[in-house]
């Protein structure tokens, strides 16, 4: 029996993929994982990915673990549904449906550039580190 074909649980596009994405927040100690499994066509799966990488960007630092791990892979795996979905031939929602808004590119939208603050942050403690240790 042959299996079905992947429709978006978004807006019901036919051309779809099952990639899980990710968004963590981390606060000092705190941290939430957050994902949304597919599957979600190639502009609903964009849309997405978009949405919980700036997302990741904006919260997913400001914790020690979250700064060095768990944000750093949370990236890396959204980079990989990203290139999954975009690899996707466009396709048409399902009647009376519409496609999620894919919104501007995550480098062009002001909370992805948050990231800089803890990243700015922890390049001085190593410099320092570095200079003090020679």
């Amino acid at each position: 029996m042959g299996q079905l074909p992947l429709v978006c649980r978004a807006c019901g596009g036919q051309a779809a993929a099952n990639h899980k994405i990710r968004a963590h927040v981390g606060v000092l100690i705190l941290m939430k994982f957050e994902h949304l499994d597919g599957p979600f066509c190639r502009t609903c799966g964009i849309a997405v990915v978009r949405q919980m990488t700036t997302r990741a960007l904006c919260l997913g630092w400001w914790g020690p673990l979250s700064l060095v791990i768990f944000n750093p892979f949370t990236l890396l795996w959204n980079l990989l549904a990203y290139l999954k979905y975009s690899k996707l031939p466009p396709s048409a929602p399902a009647p009376g449906r519409a496609h999620l808004d894919t919104g501007p590119p995550v480098l062009r939208r002001p909370l992805a550039y948050v990231a800089l603050i803890p990243m700015v942050w922890a390049m001085c403690v190593v410099f320092q580190i570095i200079v003090h240790s020679t």
